[in-house]
Parts: C-alpha cells; sequence; structure tokens
C-alpha cells in the first residue's frame, strides 16, 4: 500500500507503487468508492483525454494484482490519496479487501522529509506490527509519539484484528519537498524486491534519477546558498531516523525550497523534467 499526502514526502512512495504497476502490466480489479472520503476541492478530479475521449479521472484508492517469481504468490498493490473524511469507514472497506483476499502480511511504503543531503544514499528504515515479524526481517516496533497519518493508523488496525503488517520508510531531503523524488521510490522498490521475490526493471527509473540529479546539480551551481546548505547537511548525521526532523541547527530552508521548486517547475514546463 502507498497513500500519496501527507506520508509521501517527495511524492517517493506513491511513486514506486505505481511504477510498480506500470513495469508488470498490472489493471486495477477492485477500488473504494471516493465519494465520502474526499474533499474534491482538495484532491480534484482530473480532466483526461485518452483514444480520441475526454473523460473524468476521480480520485479513489485502486487495488491491482500481481505474481511473484519466487515462490508463486500473489501480491496485491494498492495506491490511493490520504483520506480526508471517515478514516474509521475507511479502514472498514480496507479491511474487506484484506479479508476477501486473504492476506498474510501488509507491507506500506512511506517518505519522510528528513535533514538528509540529496548527494547520500536514501535511507529505508522499516517497523513491524508484531513481535515475529520484528524478529523475521530484523525489525523493531515503531516507538514515534505524535499525529499520525493513514499509515500508521491502517497498520494499527490491522495489528488489532491480527494481521501481519511491516511499515517502510524511505528519509528523503526536506528541502524538495514539492519535487517528484525518484531516488527515495527506487529505495523503495529495491526493498519491495528483497522481501517479494518480485522482479522489474528499473533501467527506465535510473534514467529519470539521472535527470533529476542534473537538475539538481544545475540548481547548486547557480545557487551559493543552496550548496553552502547541502554542505552543512553532508557534515550532519550521515544516517538519519525515518521519524528525525531537520537538524535544529541548520539554517531555514524556506528560500532554498521556493528557489528549488521554481527551478523544477521551469524545467518541466520546457519539457526537461
Amino acid at each position: 500500500m502507498a497513500w500519496e499526502g501527507w506520508n509521501d514526502a517527495g511524492e517517493s512512495a506513491s511513486t514506486a507503487a505505481q511504477y510498480l504497476i506500470q513495469q508488470l502490466g498490472a489493471k486495477p480489479f477492485a477500488t473504494i468508492d471516493p465519494e465520502e472520503f474526499y474533499d474534491f476541492t482538495e484532491a480534484r478530479p482530473m480532466a483526461r483525454y485518452r483514444n480520441g475521449e475526454r473523460f473524468i479521472d476521480w480520485p479513489q484508492t485502486e487495488f491491482v494484482h500481481l505474481r511473484s517469481a519466487t515462490g508463486g504468490r500473489d501480491v496485491v498493490v494498492g495506491v490511493g490519496i490520504e483520506p480526508h473524511f471517515h478514516w474509521r469507514r475507511y479502514l472498514s472497506a480496507m479491511s474487506e479487501l484484506v479479508d476477501a483476499i486473504g492476506a498474510k502480511l501488509i507491507l506500506s511504503l512511506g517518505a519522510v522529509a528528513a535533514g538528509t543531503p540529496h548527494t547520500q544514499p536514501v535511507h529505508v528504515r522499516g517497523s513491524a506490527n508484531n513481535a515475529a515479524l520484528a524478529q523475521r526481517y530484523n525489525m523493531h516496533p515503531s516507538r514515534f509519539e505524535g499525529p499520525s497519518g493513514i499509515v500508521g493508523v491502517f497498520h494499527d488496525h490491522c495489528r488489532q484484528r491480527g494481521v501481519g503488517g511491516v511499515s517502510l520508510w524511505a528519509s528523503v531531503p526536506h528541502y524538495l519537498p514539492g519535487i517528484t523524488n525518484p531516488v527515495g521510490a527506487q529505495a523503495l522498490l529495491r526493498v519491495i524486491s528483497e522481501m517479494t521475490g518480485l522482479r522489474f526493471d528499473l533501467d527506465p527509473l535510473e534514467r529519470g534519477i539521472r535527470r533529476f540529479h542534473a537538475q539538481l546539480e544545475e540548481a547548486l551551481r547557480d545557487n551559493s546558498e543552496l550548496r553552502e546548505y547541502v554542505a552543512r547537511l553532508e557534515a550532519a548525521s550521515p544516517i538519519p531516523q525515518a521519524d528525525a526532523q531537520p537538524e535544529g541547527e541548520l539554517p531555514s530552508a524556506d528560500a532554498l525550497i521556493a528557489d528549488l521548486e521554481d527551478f523544477f517547475r521551469q524545467g518541466s514546463d520546457s519539457g526537461n523534467d
């Protein structure tokens, strides 16, 4: 499972799930009706044009079925948007699907904005919702305390119903919050492959990552403040925790974030994204 929104810094989690679906050519077999769960002024329906026809694409949670090459296991991938309303009713709909397919393990994807530079590998941290899974995957229960997104709420719901779950979190640079980060998606996909046995081609994503880094390097050349900021992050802790926040002594990145988002937006408008 992956949800866009609060749990998805740099859109890394939803990008990983969508990439997996596209690479394996899977088609949706189930959806959750969005009508009572979303504010359509926040998650707006999108007008699309395909095969000579215009249609409306509504925000919803979709599920596709994949087949693992290892052990012939069935894998269901779900991707959606964190709901705005009626979370408990939404969890009930999720539970219906979990029961219908007989899911044995829930694997969720998330991404958190952390005080880590883009020049270092993306760290993926995992936590399990029961002792057996924690031992199997050499993980620990999450000790995070504070506001929770749909990922944490869903895993607690699964734990109470006796369904095992593992939550994976990629730590991505906090100064790139509004920019799709394919490096975080790649890190999550590699862990997914290791855990599920799914095999997929990462070459198209690698090409996107090279373009991503080329744009960042161009932005660094043109912005001395950004270079200094990244250098200070590089000198900080090399392996951030998934729930860590940027170091308090670091300068505010608000202006740099705006500059970077403008830079990437201009590149997108010119067809260079």
